[in-house]
């Protein structure tokens, strides 16, 4: 498969999979709030890998990912009937730590600023209202 096309398909494969999710989850199937991170379509089309991001508590995560794996035979008949494939790729989720990592990250950085910083922009406003 050429790389413009394999590109097309894992964007609309990642379009059509939150939307698929979004609906999913609305109905009370077990999948909590989920950010589909990134697809990994592999070149000859057998499999395509979904790289989830789970929001809440880890036995909450635990069990929408165990949810996704259930679910991901009924995923991938609606997905191939939306977007007309006519082979579809086999599904599989994978759990995204980056969101998470990010957070931590900033949480790390907001930590370290300088709490100088805070009262220099705190004079400055005195200043400019006298």
């Amino acid at each position: 498969m050429k790389e413009i096309r394999q590109k097309k398909l894992e964007s609309s494969l990642l379009r059509e999979m939150a939307l698929a999710i979004q609906r999913r989850s609305r109905t009370g199937d077990g999948i909590g709030l989920v950010s589909v991170t990134r697809v990994e379509l592999k070149t000859d089309m057998s499999e395509v890998i979904f790289h989830v991001s789970p929001f809440g508590d880890p036995e909450d995560n635990r069990m929408t990912m165990q949810t996704l794996n259930r679910l991901a035979g009924q995923l991938q008949s609606q997905i191939s009937r939306d977007l007309h494939l006519r082979s579809t790729p086999r599904f599989s989720f994978r759990v995204d730590n980056s969101i998470k990592e990010g957070d931590r990250i900033l949480e790390k950085l907001e930590s370290t600023k300088p709490p100088s910083s805070v009262s220099q922009e705190s004079g400055k406003d005195d200043e400019a209202e006298e």
